[in-house]
């Protein structure tokens, strides 16, 4: 009586052992970068503003330059990230020997941004706005698009 138990057992392990699991197929596609570089300046009579973006999948990175007359030039890097069609950005820069950091905001309007003012408050050394959705852009300068330096 259990030769025929043995027997469907026997049966049973070799055409187990003999089945393959199916993966599913893992072949990597690559990933897309999408990266643009773009330039923005204002100027008016000896007051000059510069930004430069670099963009990747949305992070921002790149240059800021504020370069107001009879006032110290700060010069330094953003890093961040556009939600529609606003960069909210770190600052960070050198400014009478001190490094400093602070949140930046910049409104897109077609080739242009505008930069956005509001109240501030600071954590952790670093200045931050109180409320993005209450920034003034109203009475910014307008940086244009620009050919960037190579």
């Amino acid at each position: 009586m259990h030769r025929p138990l043995i027997f469907i057992c026997i049966i049973y392990f070799i055409i187990s052992c003999n089945t393959r699991q199916q993966q599913p197929s893992t072949v990597s596609k690559p990933v897309e970068v999408s990266e643009a570089i773009n330039c923005y300046r204002y100027i008016n009579n000896k007051d000059t503003v510069m930004l430069k973006t670099i963009s990747v999948n949305g992070y921002i990175t790149g240059t800021l330059v504020y370069n107001f007359y009879e006032k110290d030039k700060n010069k330094g890097t953003i890093q961040g990230k556009m939600t529609g069609d606003l960069l909210v950005a770190d600052y960070t820069f050198n400014a009478e020997g001190m490094e400093s950091v602070r949140q930046v905001a910049f409104k897109k309007t077609g080739t242009a941004f505008i930069e956005g003012y509001g109240d501030i408050k600071t954590i952790n050394d670093k200045a931050i706005f109180k409320n993005i959705d209450s920034l003034d852009f109203s009475h910014s300068p307008v940086l244009s698009e620009i050919d960037c330096e190579k």
